[in-house]
């Protein structure tokens, strides 16, 4: 039996041959003993808001900064890990940011059919994403394009630099906790005064994101940039 088998019986109950001796399941999650060393090991596996999508928590980061984002076969081609996710059916969306991959499925397929080989994939298949933004590891606390914001000066702005403000306040305070459930999010640009926004990870399908995350993320822009402010997720 695998060890990532053996620490889903003990997370989520998923039947693996248990000992005649002993057929309960252990109340313990601790991670699972890798039988053989691999750079990467799943060492938690947790929920978020959206029921098709599951974080796999690596035991170290695998990527240098940003986010990285396969939203179908097609996207994925040329990547190792993209194009052995997208080969287990019902797999629709990969996103991978600091220590983690977020893995969404289709509703057509249970977790219980696909979580073992999820993990075991991605455990398999996945290395460390280098970015193109060495800098990235000394970034300021605070963004230098909101030194000095008064939004009163806003309307006034080209909408390259409306965009860099409004990428930099859901950077300090929107991103941090769509992490934390698993998704991000990308802004697209703003025609007038409409904000377009895409997410990525969990939050691309998941319900709350068109109703009360969007809705979160719009009365913030409105009271931190100006009231006028709509955002649409595409």
């Amino acid at each position: 039996m695998g060890a990532f088998r053996g620490w889903l019986q003990k997370m989520f109950g998923i039947p693996a041959g248990a000992s005649e001796k002993n057929d309960t399941v252990p109340e313990s999650i601790d991670p699972p003993v890798v039988e053989k060393p691999t750079p990467y090991e799943v060492i938690r596996v947790q929920p978020t808001p959206n029921p098709e999508a599951f974080q796999f928590i690596m035991n170290r980061p695998v990527i240098a900064d940003g986010t990285l984002t396969f939203e179908s076969a097609d996207d994925a081609k040329g990547d190792p890990l993209g194009e052995a996710l997208f080969e287990i059916f019902g797999v629709v969306n990969v996103f991978l940011k600091e220590n983690f991959v977020t893995v969404t499925k289709s509703n057509v397929v249970g977790w219980h059919t696909v979580m073992e080989t999820v993990g075991e994939t991605i455990q398999e298949h996945l290395k460390f994403y280098e970015r193109e933004n060495p800098a990235a590891e000394n970034k300021p606390a605070i963004d230098p394009v909101l030194e000095g914001f008064n939004k009163g000066d806003f309307p006034g702005f080209s909408d390259e630099e409306k965009t860099k403000v409004i990428d930099a306040l859901l950077d300090a305070a929107i991103r941090p906790a769509l992490s934390n459930d698993g998704g991000g999010i990308d802004v697209l640009g703003i025609e007038g005064s409409v904000v377009k926004i895409h997410y990525q990870g969990a939050c691309g399908s998941c319900p709350s994101s068109t109703t009360g995350t969007l809705s979160y993320i719009e009365n913030f822009l409105r009271e931190a940039v100006h009231p006028d402010l709509q955002v649409q997720a595409n």
